[in-house]
């Protein structure tokens, strides 16, 4: 019993310094130091869920023509967005080397136990504008097993939902060859 409570109590210690750290430097970096320390370590060494994956060609959605700073205030206050913690982390190859996500953020229509989510990828481009990424999908604290499964997992609607919040944004489509290299 007493090592149980130890156990919890060391526990408990290290979400609140997560907590209180993640508050401070902001859930972006914590996520983004994540992602270069999974991708400097031998492969196999971690399991796929805490391994940075590319993001899925399908989910391209383009270019905001605001810094990824603006994109995740804006995403938040303006649009009611919500980082997310728990998302794979994702990254991919661009001239070289690698560039991570600097922002996963949620918005969930029928709120927090609402059926679907829109889930939004942020990617700095090299131009200092931020690259969109976009899917529809059950929301994992109302469906787990389906969100895991990606029963309904819709990438033309995750499009659709975002191009239509950001209606008067300055979101573009760029040209196949300004476009990540696996993306048609």
């Amino acid at each position: 019993m007493r090592l149980r409570r130890s156990i919890l109590g060391v526990l408990l210690v290290l979400l609140a310094g997560l907590w209180a750290t993640t508050a401070r430097v902001g859930l972006y970096r914590v996520r983004l130091a994540a992602g270069r320390l999974s991708v400097a370590l031998p492969s196999g060494v971690l399991p796929q869920h805490v391994s940075v994956l590319p993001p899925p060609a399908s989910e391209y959605v383009g270019v905001w023509d605001v810094p990824p700073a603006e994109a995740r205030t804006r995403l938040r206050e303006e649009f009611g967005f919500s980082q997310l913690f728990r998302a794979y982390l994702h990254g991919y190859e661009r001239n070289g080397s690698t560039v991570h996500e600097v922002g996963s953020y949620v918005y969930r229509p029928a709120g927090i136990i609402g059926e679907n989510q829109l889930h939004v990828r942020l990617f700095p481009t090299d131009d200092g504008h931020t690259e969109l990424w976009a899917h529809w999908e059950p929301n994992p604290n109302r469906s787990p097993i389906a969100h895991l499964k990606k029963i309904g997992y819709d990438t033309a609607e995750g499009d659709r939902r975002l191009r239509a919040m950001l209606a008067d944004e300055p979101v573009k489509t760029p040209e196949s060859e300004s476009r990540p290299d696996f993306v048609s």
